[in-house]
């Protein structure tokens, strides 16, 4: 099958009186352009930003409980437990995000500081990304 055939199938599918089935493959069609547009999107995002040095505020540490999660393992969906961990309230250039650091590196910093962070920020979007924490 080519894909100009599998390009035309729903349009095929209509011509043929089947509705349900070329509804189907247009929906299939639209989340697969959106995924791929997705993808496209964080690619140019972050492509060919350079990783900047600046100082982050550490406003709270906090600890996120213990829960159960969905997870994918394989094929196969899973409830998997999480145990708690501790997280970082963080303002880095006036942006506001939660970062997980390596638990000797979370021992180490102290609420209400100030802490060197290398980083890189988004192009088109609101998003950081960290990318050395603390220790440059």
């Amino acid at each position: 099958m080519s894909v100009h055939n599998v390009v035309l199938l729903p349009f095929t599918a209509l011509n043929r009186g089947q509705l349900g089935a070329a509804a189907v493959l247009f929906f299939f069609y639209a989340i697969m352009l959106a995924c791929i547009a997705k993808a496209l999107f964080e690619i140019a995002n972050f492509a060919g930003v350079k990783t900047q040095t600046g100082m982050a505020q550490v406003i709270a540490k906090r600890i996120v409980p213990a829960h159960w999660e969905w997870q994918t393992r394989g094929r196969y969906l899973t409830r998997a437990y999480v145990e708690e961990f501790e997280i970082l309230d963080l303002v880095i250039n006036g942006r506001k995000l939660t970062y997980r650091p390596i638990p000797w590196i979370m021992e180490r910093t102290v609420a209400n500081t100030m802490e060197p962070v290398q980083f890189k920020a988004a192009r088109f979007s609101s998003e950081v990304r960290v990318k050395k924490f603390k220790y440059l």
